[in-house]
C-alpha cells in the first residue's frame, strides 16, 4: 500500500511522521501492533489528530505483509 503513495508525505505532521517511517517500523523494525509503531515513532503526541488515519494505514500495511495482530490475553 505504502508502496504505491509517496513514502515522503506526512502522516503527522506535529511530529514529521511519514507513511514511510510508519512502513519501516513495521517491516524493518519488526512492529506488530499499532502500539508498536506508535511507540517507536511517538506520533499523535500534538494535536492528534493523526492517531485515527495511522490506526487504519498500519492494519492495511500489516494485512499486505501478512502479520496477524498479537491477541491480547
Amino acid at each position: 500500500m505504502v508502496n504505491r503513495m509517496k513514502r515522503e508525505k506526512n502522516a503527522c505532521t506535529c511530529k514529521n511522521v511519514t507513511y514511510g517511517m510508519i512502513e519501516d517500523a513495521i517491516k524493518l523494525k519488526g512492529a506488530k501492533t499499532y502500539d508498536e509503531v506508535e511507540n517507536l515513532l511517538r506520533f499523535g503526541t500534538g494535536c492528534g489528530k493523526c492517531k485515527e488515519f495511522i490506526r487504519y494505514l498500519v492494519r492495511d500495511i500489516l494485512e499486505e505483509c501478512n502479520i496477524q495482530k498479537e491477541s491480547k490475553r
